[in-house]
């Protein structure tokens, strides 16, 4: 019986035998790849690279060493140890965008103060205004001065006991009616005598705090008889103890004209404490954002007692008017009986 034949080998490809020779070689290549890459890598991560933006916006990358000296002397010559390591291999010969032209280019550290630099506001009128804008300890201190404090517009003021309350005339139809002569109460207490127990209290608004308050004195606004004369009214509850020294006063204007406020404030039995007439108001003009207005300022003071407040005209104010404008550029506004105001508290 014979012995069965062992299986014969398979042939070998030409193509196979050649990559049975090229098999080593390539594992040289890849070692000394792995071994540039290594060194290469750690170079860079010594001194790291240094991004930057040539005139034509594209960014380049050149490798900073980390001995700034070493760089310099290889990227610029036989330059000096104290400038930069930026390279200057792509310097640019453009008339205007070089590095001559921006010395500071590669300083990281290069101070930005000969800069001038603008912020933009909008003023009352809505005009844009570029202001420029100061920084530093010394150009700080120009800017950061205590604030002027905000003061009470001119008036005549009249607190009881005082001998001249401004709109009341001796020889008025009211004074007549009250029998004032020479020698018996004061002028404020004459016309307390007409206001202001008798004002009615049931549609009264209150002001409060951090709020604008809108006062309407329109055609259906209450009319009472002061001693001054008749005139629409509006009664305000003040705040107890505000934290504001100030009550703003605006008057709208409508038509040419506006509303000409009078004040009085009462303590909590409805006494005449102050009397502010003769009101110097400051005009504001329309603008796309808000209407023209004047504009006063009336001192708070709490610790006398005052609790309410009372707004109304005299009819001598309606006799006179107000200029208001630029020069060349002036018109008078007309005193009116009826109108819309706005109260606030104001610092």
């Amino acid at each position: 019986m014979s012995k069965p034949k062992p299986p014969s080998p398979l042939p070998t490809s030409p193509s196979a035998a050649v990559s049975d020779r090229l098999r080593p070689a390539l594992l040289v290549l890849v070692v000394l790849v792995t071994a540039g890459c290594a060194s290469g890598a750690g170079d860079g991560a010594a001194g790291g690279m240094r991004a930057w933006v040539d005139e034509r916006g594209q960014v380049r990358y050149t490798p900073a060493a980390s001995n700034a000296s070493e760089t310099s002397g290889e990227t610029t010559g036989k330059k000096g140890s104290g400038e930069t390591g930026v390279t200057r291999a792509a310097e640019s010969s453009h008339p205007e965008f070089n590095l001559e032209q921006y010395p500071d280019a590669g300083d990281k550290n290069s101070s930005r103060e000969s800069e001038e630099l603008f912020y933009s506001w909008r003023d009352a009128q809505g005009r844009i205004h570029n202001t420029p804008y100061l920084y530093g300890e010394e150009a700080l201190g120009q800017v950061m001065r205590e604030p002027e404090p905000v003061r009470a517009s001119e008036a005549r003021v009249t607190t009881s006991g005082a001998a001249a309350a401004p709109g009341f005339r001796r020889d008025s139809e009211a004074a007549a009616i009250l029998g004032v002569g020479e020698g018996s109460e004061t002028r404020l207490d004459a016309f307390a005598q007409q206001c202001c127990g008798a004002l009615p209290r049931l549609d009264y608004q209150k002001l409060e705090p951090e709020r604008t308050l809108p006062v309407d004195l329109g055609e259906e606004a209450d009319v009472y008889r002061f001693a001054t004369g008749d005139s629409r009214f509006a009664l305000v509850r003040l705040p107890q103890d505000p934290e504001q020294s100030l009550l703003r006063v605006r008057s709208f204007i409508r038509d040419g004209g506006f509303f000409l406020p009078n004040a009085v404030f009462l303590d909590g039995g409805f006494r005449p404490v102050r009397m502010v007439t003769d009101i110097v108001m400051e005009y504001s003009p329309e603008t796309w954002r808000r209407y023209g207005h004047m504009e006063a300022r009336l001192a708070l003071k709490p610790d006398s007692g005052e609790r309410w407040l009372v707004v109304f005209t005299r009819p001598e104010d309606l006799e006179s008017g107000t200029r208001v404008g630029e020069q060349g550029k002036r018109r008078r506004l007309t005193h009116e009986p009826v109108g819309s105001l706005s109260l606030r508290l104001v610092d």
